[in-house]
C-alpha cells in the first residue's frame, strides 16, 4: 500500500458529461494485468470508497476510444501507455469518487426512479426510438457489464452531475461587456498562406527506414481471429399450407409492411416459409453445435478474420463474448446457420518494413512537408513578405480567401490565443505566416451577451471545479494500490 504522491498535481477538471453512456457507446478496450495490493481487485481508495479494477478498465475504454476517435486508425496500445492514459483513466475515477465522497456527506442521492428515466433515453438501448429491454441485457452482454453493474455507474455519474448543478454561476452585466470587447477584439493582420505548391520535398530511402524504425508502433497488422467453421445448410422442407399456417399464427408479428401494417398470410407467405425452414433446420443445428463442443465431429474447415472486415460483421459480433477455445452458439448467416470456435485472437503487431513501406512513406513525406512549411513560414516571416487582410475578429470566418471555413476558425482562434506580434498557425496541410500590426477592442454588442456569458461561466466553472476538487483531496484520503 503506497500513499497517493500527487497533491500538488494539475487536475483533469471533470466536465459536465455521463461517462457510463459514452461507455457503452465505445466499447470494451483492456490492457493486461496490474499488481494488486491490500485488496485484490481495488486500484485505490478514496476516504471510504474503494475503486474495483473493473471500473478503471471501463474507464480506461472510454479514454482509449474518445482518443481512437481522434487520432482515427494510428492511434494503439502503444500509444495509449505513451500517453498515459491509464494513470488518466486512474485520476479521472479518483476525481469522480471525490465528489461521490462530498455527495454522501451533503446527503447528495439519486432515486432509482431518476436512473430509470435517464436508462430509456439511452440510444443505445433503444429500438424504433424506443428503450428495449432485450437490446438492452444485449448491449450490456457486448460490454461485460451486468445491469446491476451499469445501473449502479449510472446513479454515480447522475450524482456527480446532481452536484455540479449545485454550484450556481452568474455574470455581472458589466463582466460580459468588459470581456466581450476582449472575445471580439479585431486585429489588423498580414498573412500568408502557404501550401504543398510552395515547397519541394525529396524521400531519402535512409531516412524513411529510420523513421519507420522510430515508429513502428504506429504500423501495424490488423487485429484478426482464427476460427473454426461448421456451416448447417437450411434443409429447405417442403411445408403444408396448414403447417405453415399453424406457425404463421406464431409469429404473425414478424412479418409487417415497412407502415407497420401485419401481412396476410398470403402476403408473407415467401417469408414464412423461409422462416419455417429457418426454425426446422435450428434443430439441427443445435445438435450438431452440442457434438462440435463435446468433440464428437470436427469441424469443416479454419479461416482468418479481420477486425474491420465489414463482409464479416455478424461472425465479430458473435466473436466478441468468446474466449479462446468457446464455441458460439448457431447464428444465422444467409439461408442456413453457421456454428464457430474461437481458436485465436491476433493481437496487433509491428508490420515489417516493405509491408509497412507505403504507409510510412505518406507519413514521412507529411512530417517533411510540415517541417518545410515551417521553415518556408519563418523566412516569409522574416522578410516581411505578407499580404495586408485589414482587421480581423474571431468572426471573420468567411473573409479569409485560401482558406476553408474550419480552417479559418482554426487559425483565427490560434491567432487571438497568441501574445505574439508574429508567427505561424499550422493546419493540417497549410501553415498560415502573419504579422499583426495593431489591435482594437470589440464594440460591444448586446446580441453577443449570450455567448459571452456562456464562455464567461465555462471558465469560472472550471475554476471553481478544480479548487473544490483540490479541497475534496485534503478532506478525503487518496491511496492508490496500483504498483
Amino acid at each position: 500500500m503506497i500513499e497517493w504522491m500527487q497533491r500538488h498535481k494539475k487536475w483533469l477538471v471533470i466536465t459536465i458529461w455521463i461517462s457510463t453512456i459514452a461507455f457503452i457507446g465505445a466499447g470494451f478496450v483492456g490492457w493486461g494485468a496490474y499488481d494488486f495490493g491490500k485488496t485484490e481487485g481495488t486500484v485505490a481508495k478514496v476516504g471510504k470508497k474503494e475503486i474495483a479494477m473493473s471500473e478503471l478498465q471501463r474507464e480506461y475504454s472510454n479514454l482509449y476510444s474518445q482518443y481512437s476517435s481522434i487520432f482515427g486508425d494510428k492511434f494503439n496500445q502503444e500509444l495509449a501507455k505513451q500517453f498515459g492514459l491509464e494513470a488518466m483513466a486512474l485520476q479521472t475515477l479518483i476525481q469522480k469518487y471525490l465528489i461521490l465522497s462530498f455527495a454522501d456527506d451533503i446527503g447528495v442521492i439519486v432515486t432509482d426512479e431518476e436512473v430509470a428515466k435517464t436508462l430509456v433515453t439511452i440510444q443505445s438501448f433503444q429500438k424504433d426510438g424506443k428503450f428495449d429491454k432485450e437490446q438492452y441485457l444485449f448491449v450490456l452482454k457486448q460490454n461485460r457489464i451486468t445491469p446491476v453493474e451499469f445501473e449502479k455507474m449510472l446513479q454515480n455519474d447522475l450524482i456527480v452531475d446532481k452536484v455540479q448543478n449545485m454550484f450556481q454561476i452568474s455574470n455581472s452585466q458589466s463582466e460580459i461587456e468588459d470581456i466581450g470587447g476582449l472575445i471580439f477584439m479585431k486585429d489588423n493582420v498580414s498573412i500568408k498562406i502557404l501550401t504543398a505548391k510552395d515547397i519541394s520535398v525529396e524521400i531519402n530511402n535512409d531516412e524513411l527506414i529510420k523513421f519507420w524504425e522510430s515508429n513502428k508502433q504506429n504500423y501495424l497488422s490488423k487485429l484478426s481471429y482464427d476460427v473454426a467453421v461448421y456451416e448447417v445448410p437450411n434443409n429447405h422442407m417442403q411445408a403444408t399450407d396448414s403447417e405453415l399456417k399453424e406457425f404463421y399464427e406464431k409469429t404473425r408479428l414478424d412479418y409487417k409492411f415497412d407502415d407497420g401494417k401485419i401481412k396476410t398470410f398470403d402476403e408473407a407467405k415467401s417469408d414464412i416459409q423461409n422462416a419455417f425452414n429457418l426454425e426446422q433446420t435450428k434443430n439441427s443445428a443445435l445438435k450438431t453445435y452440442l457434438s462440435l463442443k463435446k468433440g464428437e465431429i470436427e469441424f469443416q474447415k479454419n479461416i482468418n478474420i479481420a477486425q474491420d472486415d465489414k463482409n464479416m460483421s455478424q461472425y465479430i459480433k458473435e466473436i466478441s463474448s468468446l474466449k479462446t477455445g468457446d464455441v458460439a452458439k448457431p447464428f444465422i448467416i444467409g439461408d442456413g446457420y453457421v456454428i464457430i470456435k474461437l481458436i485465436n485472437t491476433n493481437q496487433p503487431k509491428s508490420l515489417e518494413f516493405e509491408n509497412a513501406k507505403d504507409l510510412a512513406t505518406k507519413d514521412y513525406h507529411a512530417q517533411m512537408s510540415k517541417k518545410a512549411l515551417v521553415a518556408k513560414a519563418k523566412e516569409v516571416i522574416e522578410n516581411n513578405n505578407l499580404e495586408n487582410i485589414g482587421l480581423v475578429s474571431r468572426e471573420s470566418i468567411e473573409n479569409i480567401n485560401g482558406l476553408r471555413a474550419d480552417e479559418a476558425n482554426e487559425f483565427l482562434t490560434k491567432l487571438f490565443s497568441s501574445k505574439e506580434k508574429s508567427g505561424f498557425v499550422e493546419l493540417q496541410d497549410k501553415v498560415v505566416a502573419y504579422r499583426v500590426s495593431t489591435s482594437e477592442l470589440g464594440v460591444y454588442n448586446n446580441s453577443k451577451d449570450l455567448i459571452v456569458s456562456n464562455t464567461v461561466l465555462d471558465i469560472k466553472k472550471k475554476e471553481m471545479f478544480s479548487k473544490l476538487l483540490e479541497i475534496l483531496e485534503q478532506k478525503y484520503k487518496v491511496i492508490s494500490y496500483m504498483k
